[in-house]
């Protein structure tokens, strides 16, 4: 494998994590009192389209914040 296959295997990972850990992080919410049907599937594509777009955000975080961090070194050396 070269570096860019690795670079996208680990970015690819980072974003299926964040999406599964937003999902998590969204499971306490209390979906009764802002849905009129939290149990149909409108409501789960709502979910799984919410945990999505927040992943996103958090994995997008993550790898610009791993791509500031290797290019520090090119600060000082």
């Amino acid at each position: 494998m070269t570096a860019i296959g690795l670079s996208a295997l680990a970015s690819m990972i980072v974003y299926l994590l964040s999406v599964v850990f937003a999902w998590w992080a969204m499971l306490p919410v209390k979906w009764d009192k802002i849905l009129q049907f939290p149990r149909g599937p409108q409501a789960l594509a709502l979910r799984a389209l919410l945990a999505v777009a927040l992943g996103s955000l958090v994995a997008r975080f993550l790898l610009d914040y791993a791509g500031f961090a290797q290019r520090l070194s090119f600060l000082v050396g």
